[in-house]
């Protein structure tokens, strides 16, 4: 008997030197790596470009649709260069905060001087408030800030610790005036169009607005569109998270400067919110930082990592993403495979899912109302699979939103759409030439079930699908097919097997 279940939720992992050759990233794909993300805070342009390549030719070997998602640095604020083995600092010490490359304005006397990014250090003093709290290397040594002065600022060190080259900050509390976008993410930004990303993910949105103007961005320069997704991390954001849903093409939920700005303990709260949104307007949503930290240097995660991913699963994630784990840890084909089996038994469990149940279609929407039964009349029929022919991609994602709990196959002839498509809940996929006519369409959609093992004679599968086949934003139509009815019709499956590259 074959079988049709397979792992749902997508899994992102982050290319680095770990994951960087040719052969690391074939086994990473054989794995179940569905999105390679690039992380644009370290690497050059060439390095990147290499990346690209190797993904996208080893896909193609696999025939396996891997997505490209680039992730802009952002506005990140860090400490500059200190030196060979950094510095080391204690309660009560004073700091002197200056821009990188210039000489400090303040006397130094009584005060340890420390350079921060001169693109931002103006911008950041103007921001902070007397009294609020700034944070170094994700909170591990936090001072107090005692005067500011544009570009400089003092501050009295409350936990200790060490710093070194380039550590980040954070400001907690403290609204930043400075761009979402700053000039090296918008290099960065045409590097990655020219490249054919298919996501780009923002840091430190704050605000709709800030989408908006990156989408403004991309048309100046390229008539390429990727997914836009938003990195939600700062207070700002979560304040504003609806408005930002509804302008986003996915989110992604940044839990480590998130815990720093608004608190550890309000992450897990803040994450549930954001995906239980999500799943109601079906925008896709990555749950990312830390799920098996451990693996870096362990080749088997914690218990309450595996929970952690386990939990992301049952709250209704789309995607869960590996960092370190897969970019500089020693053990990043063990992290994909152990991240892949914990979500597997996770989604067995699905009397502990909280996803919401009540999504429904929106009122007036065609593809919508087409999409819901179908998942509804895959159950009530017993089909193993529900196929959905699309074009612009979506028929399938509007299926994953409500969650069918039988597999879902998309079926395009378009690449990009298909590796946009992994972003979401659910979504297996097939490359296929222009399809024309209704019965080549049966047909083909049967060689492509039982090719991939989804299907085979006799069983029953929910097919939704425009008509005239293909056009878009024109699914019209819902039918129950019985695998071997296009033949028995006297019409041969098609001899050629389908174009299946990813």
């Amino acid at each position: 008997m074959h079988s049709t279940q397979g792992r749902r939720v997508k899994i992102v992992g982050t290319l680095g030197p770990s994951s960087s050759s040719a052969e690391r990233l074939f086994a990473l794909i054989q794995e179940g790596l569905d999105i390679a993300r690039l992380n644009f805070s370290h690497g050059t342009h060439q390095f990147h470009a290499g990346l690209v390549q190797t993904v996208r030719d080893n896909a193609r070997k696999l025939e396996r649709p891997v997505a490209i998602m680039q992730d802009l640095q952002g506005p990140k604020i860090r400490a500059g260069k200190l030196g060979p083995g950094g510095i080391t600092v204690k309660a009560g010490d004073i700091l002197l905060l200056y821009p990188e490359g210039a000489t400090p304005k303040q006397s130094v006397v009584g005060r340890i001087p420390l350079p921060i990014s001169a693109e931002i250090a103006d911008a950041v003093a103007r921001d902070a408030l007397v009294g609020g709290r700034l944070l170094f290397d994700d909170g591990k040594v936090a001072t107090r800030i005692t005067s500011v002065k544009p570009p400089e600022m003092i501050v009295e060190v409350e936990v200790g610790g060490k710093l070194s080259d380039h550590k980040g900050m954070n400001l907690p509390g403290s609204p930043l005036s400075i761009p979402c976008v700053t000039e090296k993410d918008l290099e960065d930004l045409k590097f990655g169009l020219a490249q054919g990303v298919d996501a780009v993910a923002l840091s430190f949105v704050r605000s709709a607005e800030d989408i908006e103007r990156v989408r403004r961005e991309i048309k100046k320069v390229s008539n390429h569109v990727p997914l836009l997704v938003a990195k939600i991390e700062r207070e700002e954001a979560v304040q504003a998270q609806d408005a930002i849903i509804e302008v986003s093409d996915g989110l992604l939920v940044a839990r480590g400067d998130m815990a720093v700005e608004v608190g550890a303990e309000r992450v897990p709260g803040i994450q549930k919110r954001l995906i239980h949104s999500c799943n109601q307007l079906g925008v896709p949503i990555i749950t990312a930082t830390q799920m098996l930290e451990s693996m870096i240097q362990c080749p088997t995660p914690t218990r309450a990592e595996a929970s952690d991913v386990a939990n992301a699963v049952f709250d209704g994630t789309d995607a869960v993403m590996l960092s370190g784990e897969t970019a500089s840890g020693e053990y990043p084909l063990e992290a994909v495979r152990v991240m892949s089996r914990i979500v597997l038994e996770a989604e067995r469990h699905k009397e502990f899912n909280t996803a919401p149940k009540d999504v429904v279609p929106v009122p007036g929407s065609v593809v919508e109302s087409i999409e819901f039964s179908a998942s509804r009349i895959a159950d009530h029929v017993g089909a193993v699979a529900i196929a959905t022919l699309t074009h612009s991609g979506v028929a399938a994602k509007t299926l994953s939103k409500f969650r069918p709990s039988r597999p879902i196959v998309a079926i395009t002839d378009n690449e990009a759409v298909l590796r946009k498509l992994m972003f979401c809940w659910g979504v297996k996929g097939v490359l296929i030439d222009k399809i024309l006519g209704t019965d080549d369409l049966f047909a083909m959609v049967e060689k492509s079930l039982i090719s991939h093992g989804w299907a085979e004679a006799e069983d029953l599968i929910v097919v939704t699908a425009g008509v005239p086949t293909l056009r878009r934003g024109t699914t019209n139509m819902v039918k129950v097919h019985r695998v071997g009815a296009a033949v028995e019709r006297g019409r041969p499956l098609n001899d050629r097997p389908p174009d299946l590259e990813s």
